[in-house]
């Protein structure tokens, strides 16, 4: 036996992180790409104005649907600041309870056009 710990059992995650294939979005009046995802949250590299961000901030992200040409607006609290990578964890709040759906739908019609 070895101490060793693999990541898959480090990570404590409650939810499947899938790929976000830098799908573009705005949290705020930032540009931003979505790094990854989740039924329950987000990872996103913003292009500035990620200094400014803590743990526990309340913010807002847009999402546009290329299918609709609409925009979709959910409520999201930062977890982490990855200021270094400009990345920032964050939880979907309750009231973006349709979030990962419209993600997945919108990524699946964005790598059928590819």
């Amino acid at each position: 036996m070895t101490d060793e710990t693999t990541p898959a059992a480090a990570d404590r995650r409650q939810a499947t992180r899938l790929s976000g294939d830098a799908y573009p979005l705005r949290v705020g009046r930032l540009q931003a790409r979505l790094v990854d995802w989740s039924a329950k949250g987000i990872g996103l590299q913003l292009h500035g104005g990620v200094e400014d961000m803590v743990p526990g901030q309340a913010l807002t992200v847009s999402i546009h649907s290329e299918l609709t040409n609409g925009v979709a607006l959910f409520p999201i609290i930062v977890r982490r600041v990855d200021a270094e990578r400009r990345i920032i964890g964050a939880d979907f709040l309750a009231d973006a309870e349709d979030a990962a759906d419209f993600l997945a739908c919108l990524l699946a019609a964005s790598a059928a056009d590819h």
